[in-house]
């Protein structure tokens, strides 16, 4: 096996997270509009379709990474096979999740299936993407590089979409008409995410060691052979039960996430309401994600000065505390959007570190249980982004609701309206990031050097 990280690696690993990131913001951005605009159902139809979808997906969340590390490994690796098995067949189901096919029951039907089965093959190709890296880095220092250099290319794609989204879709519409134009963007998206994976599966060859039983198999010609098999499921459930600094991670991290949802959700009523200019919400999410992807970028070279746990809690602290005080100058739209800039920077470093942080407690599962769960314990990551999700809509309704929030409210909003969707926009995500600080503070109890020792432990046991 390869031990240094290539400088293919250093520098083009996130190509594939910049694809894939691509083809999903068709869903994030346009799903709803298509539901509404071109499909033209009701908004009771529309919440349906968008609850059915995201609440299996959320279902679904832990099973990717169990699967992949509880099955054999396939040809190419136990995670490198899966960049590249199933995931030429996403575009063509993820197309139909933007297409209108009759009428009445039959095109909800279609619609949600498309969303719900493109969604389950598209998320092991994600999880194995992420799980791969504990693997291919043998130190903290090229598990936050990988990690880093992920996150940049992931956060140029939110920039890079909002720009080429629309404008690509429209000019799709030329050959497809307007009807099918977001079906269209989705199928030539996802087949770029088929290649973005594909440069990843190549940028990570002869770097994945092939698993196998440690008791010889007798075959039919009574020679002895080793057999390749998966991670047990007793092993998988110690690894997440007997983490704590997993268990402290996944909490933490749906804050976070549900935080950055929260503000995307709300965003377009801030600064239509309190603002009163909505043409600010374009310069907003540019800003927002510039220093977002410089807080990714970042983040590696701060990594070299501290530990991860470290950057990572002290990012919490920045995020919440910018969150915050933003909240107390609501109604001054150019501070809120310099002190949100400096709130996505540390996002950057939260997206950026996130990785490398389930990697190191996936590290410490394999020294305690003896077994690989890298793809088990990285997809649970999945966990607190899925959770959030659903979370989302409950949370900003339910407090739109509180504050008697109405849609034929003016740009003149009342104040008590503008300060409650100031709550909601920035205090409400701002506290919850700063608990998912303390919690991470308290309950990641792992240091570098603990997890040095541990790799060095699980490679002495490999090699005797």
């Amino acid at each position: 096996m390869k031990k240094e990280l290539s400088k293919g690696l250093k520098r083009f690993y996130g190509i594939g997270d910049l694809c894939f990131t691509l083809m999903s913001q068709v869903q994030d951005v346009f799903f709803n509009f298509f539901l509404t605009n071109i499909a033209l159902f009701s908004l009771g139809t529309t919440t349906l379709i968008t609850t059915i979808t995201t609440v299996v997906d959320a279902a679904f969340s832990w099973v990717y990474g169990a699967i992949i590390n509880g099955t054999k490994p396939m040809r190419w690796g136990r995670y490198r096979s899966w960049l590249v098995a199933f995931t030429w067949i996403v575009p063509f189901i993820y197309t139909f999740k933007f297409i209108k096919i009759g009428e009445g029951l039959l095109p909800i039907v279609i619609i949600i299936a498309a969303g719900i089965v493109s969604s389950f093959i598209w998320n092991f190709p994600y999880v194995a993407n992420m799980s791969i890296i504990p693997v291919i880095g043998k130190t903290p220092a090229d598990r936050m590089q990988l990690s880093s250099t992920r996150a940049v290319y992931s956060r140029a794609s939110s920039i890079l979409f909002s720009y080429m989204g629309l404008p690509l879709a429209d000019f799709l519409s030329n050959f497809v008409g307007e009807a099918y134009k977001f079906g269209a963007l989705a199928f030539v998206l996802g087949v770029l995410m088929v290649i973005g994976y594909f440069i990843h599966f190549k940028l990570t060859e002869g770097y994945e060691e092939p698993l196998y039983e440690e008791t010889p198999v007798v075959e039919k010609n009574n020679r002895p052979s080793k057999e390749k098999k998966g991670t047990s499921g007793k092993s998988m459930v110690k690894g997440l039960f007997q983490n704590g600094p997993l268990l402290s991670l996944i909490v933490a991290e749906m804050t976070r996430w549900l935080a950055n949802f929260v503000i995307l959700g709300c965003a377009m009523y801030y600064f239509q309401y309190v603002a009163g200019n909505s043409g600010m919400l374009a310069t907003y999410l540019l800003v927002a994600n510039i220093f977002c992807m410089v807080g990714a970028f970042a983040s590696k070279y701060f990594a070299k000065k501290m530990s991860s746990k470290i950057l990572f809690f002290l990012s919490f602290m920045l995020m919440g505390g910018m969150l915050v005080i933003a909240r107390l100058f609501y109604s001054i739209p150019w501070i809120v959007i310099i002190l949100m800039a400096v709130a996505q920077f540390g996002f950057g470093c939260i997206y950026s570190t996130s990785p490398a942080m389930f990697a190191d407690t996936a590290i410490l599962a394999e020294w305690k249980t003896g077994e690989d769960g890298s793809a088990w314990i990285m997809g649970l990551g999945n966990v607190p982004l899925k959770v959030a999700l659903v979370l989302r809509g409950l949370l900003i309704n339910g407090v739109f609701a509180l504050i008697g929030f109405s849609a034929t409210e003016t740009e003149q909003a009342s104040t008590a309206i503008q300060s409650g969707i100031s709550n909601v926009f920035l205090l409400i995500p701002g506290i919850a990031v700063l608990i998912g600080g303390i919690i991470i503070l308290l309950g990641f109890k792992l240091t570098k050097q603990q997890i040095e020792q541990m790799s060095e432990d699980i490679e002495m046991r490999k090699s005797s």
